[in-house]
């Protein structure tokens, strides 16, 4: 492994902020940090930077432990979420600031921040200041001058956050790219699950202090280990009782049923149903717009049931009666996540 975290813990006064973490990162891979505030993530970024010392366990960086090495030597790059561009001076400047303060000569801080300002596409804009910048360009420029001196390791702690959001897609690309490009090791912080699910090779999904899942995007999103990973990707709905939902496989007892909404297929009473035997009676109670689609709260059997429906679809109304299929569910017990599928969906479907 390039990168290793041994056992590392820190607390802040009475709050364990890191609690026995450990984790490997191969070479060349980009790796997403993913959990709500308070879970660590920034800290574990700021103590493998150099800007925080664990109170024990051991960072190791190209086999080497570096937990007493300054920041300014361990040869990693960081990107701040809020740029911290120097705002005196100009997108060349700012790029070569970390060349000049390792007395690089000057005509190959030239060759290097050129070179850079191609790879980010800024060219042109090498002699103006940040304020004169978008807040896309910023980023560019903040990324490129991590990328100046050529560090062992990039780390990003919500490098996307400050964007409005068709920039922050469009960057969400364009680093992936980037990254894969330089085969540079990265690792960035972020709440955002799907800029988690797009952008990163791996993700490490955190929760109080400690992990909960490591894996790729698809594996972590489609397998949760914990009921905390089952309940933190999209907007589910939770409740106790799962039974008083058809066409499930008992499992024993259970601490709760998470149900995402794309676990859900909701069908007007004139539209038809393909699993109708297994779908329950409930009432639209709230139809929100959500940009690619609509979300609908819907009653079913006392619990709300939160679900989407595409915008070519007839329109459903508060108050409307409709027909409501879930066919996978989540149903954790501790511990354990019990992913169950809908009896319907292994019955052959015969065609009238």
């Amino acid at each position: 492994m390039y990168v290793e975290l041994k056992n590392i813990n820190k607390s802040f006064g009475n709050f364990k902020a890191s609690n026995d973490v450990s984790f490997g990162i191969e070479k060349g891979k980009l790796i997403g940090l993913l959990g709500p505030s308070g879970s660590g993530k920034t800290t574990i970024l700021r103590m493998i930077a150099g800007l925080e010392t664990p109170d024990s366990g051991d960072i190791i960086v190209n086999d080497k432990v570096v937990n007493n090495v300054p920041a300014s030597k361990r040869g990693i790059g960081f990107v701040f979420q809020s740029y911290a561009l120097f705002r005196y001076m100009t997108v060349f400047d700012n790029i070569a600031f970390g060349l000049k303060i390792q007395k690089v000569p000057e005509n190959e801080i030239k060759e290097r921040v050129l070179e850079l300002v191609k790879l980010t596409g800024l060219s042109g804009l090498e002699n103006r200041y940040p304020s004169q910048l978008s807040g896309g360009q910023r980023q560019r420029v903040a990324f490129a001058r991590a990328l100046a001196p050529n560090p062992k390791l990039l780390l990003l702690d919500e490098p996307f956050a400050a964007i409005d959001a068709k920039v922050r897609q469009e960057l969400r690309h364009w680093l992936k790219e980037m990254i894969a490009k330089l085969g540079v090791t990265s690792i960035f912080v972020t709440h955002d699950q799907d800029e988690a699910i797009e952008v990163a090779d791996e993700i490490i999904i955190m929760n109080k202090g400690g992990i909960d899942q490591i894996g790729k995007p698809l594996e972590v999103y489609s397998n949760p280990k914990t009921a905390f990973v089952a309940s933190f990707f999209g907007q589910p709905s939770i409740f106790k009782d799962y039974n008083k939902f058809r066409r499930f496989d008992p499992v024993g007892e259970v601490d709760q049923v998470i149900v995402r909404p794309e676990f859900v297929k909701v069908t007007k009473k004139t539209e038809t149903q393909k699993y109708q035997n297994s779908a329950e009676e409930g009432v639209v109670t709230d139809v929100a717009f959500r940009g690619t689609g609509l979300e609908l709260t819907i009653l079913v059997n006392g619990e709300n049931i939160t679900a989407r429906r595409r915008f070519d679809q007839a329109p459903i109304e508060v108050g409307e009666k409709v027909d409501v299929f879930i066919y996978r569910i989540f149903a954790t017990a501790g511990d354990k996540v019990y992913p169950l599928e809908n009896q319907s969906l292994r019955e052959p479907v015969v065609v009238i």
